[in-house]
């Protein structure tokens, strides 16, 4: 191959990214209402925003009358044209700590007014200026335990690269934020000697799963893989969840990426005010417990963990025995360097 079609296959492979990442935007929203009755939440998807709108957004619009249209696809690329255009369509988000900084770089988020309600029982961590901390969450290795059980089960990200005593295929997350933490805690660099990360060195230990691992990119499709056995381990965020439902699915934090995410309001939001009350609500104490029924993701306000069941809490990546077993992702040294190292990751997946 010359180097001429090894530089056109390599343009059609980041620009087959860009496309697949294209294909997560937000369906057709329907016509707004025109009387503040109305906020367009966009999100995840799956069981996270399924728990949403049980726990959040049903009985906001019960509470208050206001509506929450619930679209999935954030794209921090969609908001920015959104913003750039001066036409934006999203009201509110619910923004994972590693695109915060991207997001508030670029001048895509309005400042949010604390002068309307107390955060001060909230964890000081996942409160900003524009930001406002909704759950905190874990990336961690998750298995299937019908796979593995008993004394030998994978707890540690060496033993996921331990092919030899536990065999199957993985599953890998097709994205360079934690991916690259556990690809150095399984090549022996310390969790607190994590950052700034050593790109090259995690991105050298991957080699063991660049052709053979499934490389997923939407979290929902997880379960399905791992209860199929098409996959038998992968980083994951919703394994607990999963593992409360009664699937034969169980979770180490040992390692494990602990992070946040916080509501934002978009720059140039049509529904400020609306957002605001939202987010006032959604902090509250019970709807932070009510939505740990759904989705096994902690609070941020400390007045929601004893409304939590301990069965549920105990599992949790605010539970203390897991916070401490696990390492604090951050957000800040990601930042400046999510564009550069994605793009650096996207050309070794092609190499």
């Amino acid at each position: 191959m010359t180097f001429e079609s090894r530089t056109t296959t390599r343009r059609r492979f980041v620009a087959a990214i860009a496309s697949a990442s294209a294909a997560l935007a937000l369906p057709a929203i329907p016509a707004r209402s025109q009387n503040g009755t109305e906020l367009v939440f966009a999100g995840f998807g799956g069981a996270y925003q399924e728990g949403q709108v049980k726990a959040l957004f049903d009985p906001f619009e019960k509470e208050t009358g206001i509506r929450v249209v619930a679209t999935t696809g954030v794209e921090l690329a969609r908001l920015k044209a959104q913003v750039g255009s001066r036409n934006v369509e999203w009201d509110l988000i619910s923004l994972p700590d590693r695109l915060r900084y991207t997001a508030l770089l670029d001048g895509l988020l309005e400042k949010l007014d604390y002068s309307r309600f107390s955060v001060a029982d909230l964890l000081p961590q996942t409160v900003t200026d524009y930001c406002c901390g909704c759950v905190t969450f874990a990336a961690q290795l998750t298995y299937n335990n019908e796979v593995f059980s008993g004394p030998s089960v994978p707890t540690t990200w060496r033993d996921v690269w331990d092919t030899e005593k536990f065999k199957g295929r993985r599953g890998m997350l097709s994205s360079v934020t934690y991916l690259l933490e556990f690809a150095l805690l399984a090549d022996g660099v310390p969790k607190d000697k994590l950052y700034p990360l050593d790109v090259e060195r995690a991105l050298k230990s991957l080699e063991k799963f660049k052709r053979s691992a499934v490389w997923w990119t939407q979290f929902p499709q997880v379960e399905q893989m791992l209860l199929s056995r098409e996959i038998v381990m992968t980083p994951w965020t919703r394994g607990v969840t999963s593992q409360l439902a009664g699937k034969p699915i169980r979770v180490s934090y040992d390692g494990a990426a602990i992070s946040y995410e916080g509501w934002v309001i978009p720059k140039g939001s049509k529904n400020y005010d609306q957002a605001m009350r939202f987010i006032e609500f959604a902090i509250r104490p019970d709807r932070q417990a009510e939505l740990t029924k759904y989705i096994a993701y902690g609070p941020t306000n400390r007045k929601a963990i004893p409304l939590v069941a301990p069965s549920v809490l105990d599992l949790l990546p605010s539970a203390p025995k897991n916070f401490d077993a696990g390492f604090l992702f951050n957000g800040e040294w990601w930042g400046p360097n999510l564009a550069h190292i994605t793009e650096q990751f996207n050309e070794w997946r092609l190499s």
